[in-house]
């Protein structure tokens, strides 16, 4: 095994020791807020009721809302408010000052942004969003993979 090889395996090990405890704790964190789905502000394609507008010509029957309707002389529109997935970029602060921590038995402060963005990305996760780390090269993604992807280059990243 040539020594690159060897640098390169120990390194591997190192990521996959320390990348399962910290994903753990992003996830405790994650968990203890309070999430929901992320309206637009505005009428569009989705679930939550927005509100009702009197009817117009042109507008499909099948949009009135005869409920709201019969309680009037005017027939109504329920609008529904614009639900979409959003992409978010991550950023992490590589520079010398993130290893600074104010006593051994703590960890630094990159350790602890590690943590915070890890958590944010597994909210980011659960909500459907897209998300990517800024600078990393990887393709914005949903869902567990993209997390553990993002996981696995956070780790890698962490000094020795």
């Amino acid at each position: 095994m040539s020594a690159r090889q060897h640098r390169l395996q120990h390194r591997a090990e190192r990521v996959s020791r320390n990348l399962p405890p910290l994903q753990i704790a992003a996830e405790r964190v994650a968990a203890t807020v309070a999430q929901g789905v992320h309206g637009r502000r505005r009428i569009g394609q989705g679930e939550t009721f927005w509100q009702f507008r009197r009817y117009r010509n042109g507008d499909a029957a099948s949009d009135i809302d005869w409920r709201q309707s019969a309680k009037s002389r005017h027939l109504y529109i329920r609008e529904t408010e614009w639900e979409a997935a959003q992409t978010a970029w991550l950023w992490r602060d590589a520079s010398p000052s993130m290893q600074y921590r104010c006593d051994d038995g703590l960890p630094t402060k990159a350790a602890r942004a590690d943590l915070l963005l890890l958590a944010t990305a597994s909210l980011l996760m659960r909500a459907g969003e897209r998300f990517t780390l800024l600078g990393s090269g990887l393709r914005a993604a949903a869902g567990r993979r993209a997390y553990d992807r993002l996981a696995e280059t956070i780790a890698r990243a962490a000094p020795d």
